[in-house]
């Protein structure tokens, strides 16, 4: 039920609301903050709530942990973007002009899950969080951790209507038709097109909510799903065909080389779909995906289907995520001897 989110998303609003009115004594700015490794929930969420920070008059800025990745690019976000990497300086750091006083991160509420961002981050103690992974560590009054919602995106609409009351504005003054876009991106790719045990009906109520503003789900949908560039289609295959089936079939794994990658003149986004497509075969219970970002790491890509448990199987690496989705990276090992490691110790639990 949507009410469950009530208390949570009040709370938050109130303290956008009250947060963006301190910033525009002092002309401040808000950062906020996703996690590394990107994905549609993140940015969406990301880039939505900086939108509505700026119609509610307030200075914020996407702090990006890497290159926003190409099949996003649809979403048109580029000004909301900011790369601190170089300009960082402890304490002082300006965005654009405007000196950084908030800290807001969606979709993660750990820093160390934010790559090089991490230590701009944790420079302020009392961040904002916004975030539906169960972290259950974390309870102060500024958090709000939801683990039945969806997504990250779904939350931050909940927020953004709880704003549009309390300052009597229109819900569409509060998400406008890009803000619709990046949320319905978040909600798409967390569901997996509304084919997860994750979506409730709360979640489809909201959806069509964001399509009246302006959230088109098909274009959506195809740039995030459906479109393949040659590259992508080509290494995809290879990496499909490559699979290999353990446990009766019940375990999938691919590898996915740096020499694969220069093979077939792609980057490292674009197996982003093999690790669904594994899970997806008959018989299959647990799929892994790893892949070579560099010589020196490994990204770890994991789906479930049952009882098998991604996310506790991602802190073993480092990682983290959800029951039925996970990931970590991980440096300085041999993606084959890792590899051989995932498949024993999956095989002992299924």
């Amino acid at each position: 039920m949507k009410e469950l989110y009530f208390e949570g998303a009040s709370r938050m609003a109130k303290i956008i609301i009250d947060k963006i009115d301190d910033l525009k004594k002092t002309d401040g700015a808000v950062l906020v903050f996703p996690h590394k490794s990107v994905d549609g929930d993140c940015v969406g969420s990301s880039c939505a709530m900086v939108s509505i920070i700026r119609n509610l008059g307030g200075n914020a800025w996407v702090c990006m942990p890497e290159e926003l990745p190409s099949n996003m690019s649809f979403l048109d976000v580029d000004d909301l973007l900011f790369y601190p990497q170089e300009n960082f300086i402890r304490g002082d750091l300006l965005v654009h002009g405007k000196r950084y006083e908030t800290a807001f991160s969606v979709d993660c509420s750990e820093g160390h899950r934010m790559g090089e961002n991490c230590e701009i981050f944790e420079y302020y103690e009392d961040s904002l969080d916004v975030d539906h992974h169960e972290v259950t560590h974390l309870s102060a009054p500024l958090k709000w951790i939801e683990p039945g919602a969806s997504s990250a995106c779904e939350m931050v609409f909940y927020v953004a209507e709880r704003i549009a009351e309390f300052t009597g504005k229109s819900i569409s003054g509060v998400i406008d038709t890009r803000s619709a876009k990046c949320l319905m991106a978040g909600i798409v790719t967390d569901t997996g097109r509304f084919t997860y045990t994750n979506t409730k009906p709360e979640t489809l109520e909201t959806a069509g909510i964001l399509m009246e503003l302006g959230g088109n789900i098909t274009e959506v949908c195809y740039n995030l799903f459906d479109l393949k560039t040659p590259s992508e289609f080509a290494i995809s295959s290879a990496a499909c065909s490559s699979a290999r089936f353990y446990c009766d079939g019940k375990l999938a794994i691919v590898t996915v080389t740096s020499e694969m990658f220069e093979k077939y003149h792609a980057n490292t986004d674009e197996i982003s779909d093999v690790v669904s497509r594994l899970r997806d075969v008959g018989g299959v219970e647990f799929a892994c995906v790893l892949r070579e970002t560099d010589k020196d790491t490994v990204r770890g890509n994991l789906r479930s289907k049952t009882d098998f448990d991604c996310s506790i199987f991602a802190e073993k690496y480092g990682g983290g995520g959800h029951k039925r989705a996970a990931g970590f990276t991980v440096k300085g090992r041999d993606i084959n001897d890792l590899a051989e490691e995932i498949i024993s110790e999956a095989s002992a639990v299924l």
